[in-house]
């Protein structure tokens, strides 16, 4: 909708040392659109504050306007229209992809590089004979976000999101499990491109050589699978895989061209811990001035759950005492009564697999 109502910036209005204001072309809604001196526009929104954004600057040209006493939001694009303004607001506003994991950069980072670069700009890896990836495996300690992950990887790559898991295909009839596998990868190669997540997927390809001589049709079901796993790719389908217990899934699952990427997920890091007392506290009235690198140090090989008991914890602590707010204090006194989900232990039985030669 274009509403006419005097400008906010008058034209000549310097945006910046490289750009003025040419004029107004329309105002929509809360944002009013000016061509610029160079020729691109200005999109300059009225309801969104520049420390309410998503950091975007990476991926726009954020300029932040002071006029008026007033602090405005406001992107330099070079070509207008309706749909990009929506677009840009609701990038800018909402969180999606990996904007919503805490933390764990190092994570991030290798899914970017080593999954959605080539999926995205397979030609650049073909060049070189570099595979593109068909199947990857998150293993790691329970209680680390392998789903969230997964299902924020699928955000980042604009896949749409299907889940299978051993509970979902089992069916007192036989062969019936074969068949639901199948309509599983026949539903993601009509919605392609496409992540089939499996969970707990040692449920599902369990060791072959660990059944018993009578579960021939497990062995159908691991057959079946595999042989929809080889095809995956092909139909622009990327199947991942979770598990707590790698040592128990069948050998042939890695083998290349299938899932040969192994992807540790660990506890969260050090800043993913600093962002999770915050997003816990967040709604919750605390004291501003806490030493989160202080509670971050305190809390290491503790999993989100542990972070959001602490925080809980805490806020029941609060009204015991008849605190006004959560203090520091009081977020130690909770942690003291938690030991965290993961031992040092744990983590040693995940290196040994990481170590181990793919069949």
């Amino acid at each position: 909708m274009t509403t006419s109502t005097k400008p906010i910036l008058h034209n000549g209005f310097k945006v910046r040392d490289d750009l003025t204001i040419k004029g107004r072309v329309e105002r929509i809604f809360f944002t009013e659109v000016y061509e610029l001196s160079d020729g691109k526009y200005l999109y300059l929104f009225t309801n969104i504050r520049p420390e309410e954004v998503i950091d975007r600057g990476k991926r726009y040209d954020l300029v932040t306007i002071d006029h008026e006493n007033k602090k405005y939001l406001g992107v330099v694009i070079n070509v207008h229209s309706h749909e990009k303004i929506t677009d840009i607001i609701d990038s800018l506003t909402t969180l999606r992809g990996f904007d919503c994991v805490a933390g764990m950069q190092g994570l991030k980072a290798l899914l970017i590089s080593e999954v959605i670069e080539p999926l995205k700009n397979p030609e650049k890896f073909l060049k070189f004979k570099l595979s593109i990836p068909n199947g990857i495996l998150l293993y790691g300690p329970p209680g680390c976000g392998k789903t969230f992950i997964v299902k924020k990887l699928a955000e980042e790559l604009g896949y749409n999101f299907f889940e299978l898991n051993p509970s979902s295909v089992a069916t007192p009839w036989v062969h019936g499990a074969v068949g639901n596998i199948a309509k599983v990868f026949e539903m993601a190669k009509m919605q392609s491109p496409a992540i089939v997540f499996i969970d707990e997927i040692e449920g599902l390809i369990p060791k072959r050589e660990e059944l018993t001589s009578s579960a021939d049709i497990k062995k159908e079901e691991i057959n079946e699978f595999l042989l929809q796993l080889n095809n995956a790719g092909a139909n622009k389908i990327l199947v991942v895989g979770a598990t707590n217990r790698p040592h128990m899934i069948d050998a042939a699952i890695m083998r290349s061209g299938r899932m040969d990427k192994r992807i540790f997920v660990g506890p969260p890091d050090f800043e993913a811990r600093k962002d999770m007392f915050r997003i816990f506290l967040s709604g919750r009235p605390y004291d501003k001035g806490i030493d989160f690198d202080k509670l971050s140090k305190k809390t290491e090989f503790y999993v989100g759950s542990d972070i959001e008991l602490i925080v809980t914890q805490a806020a029941r602590l609060a009204v015991a005492q008849d605190k006004s707010f959560i203090d520091e204090r009081l977020l130690l006194e909770a942690m003291s009564k938690f030991q965290p989900s993961i031992s040092k232990e744990e983590l040693a039985y995940y290196d040994k697999f990481t170590n181990l030669e793919r069949s």
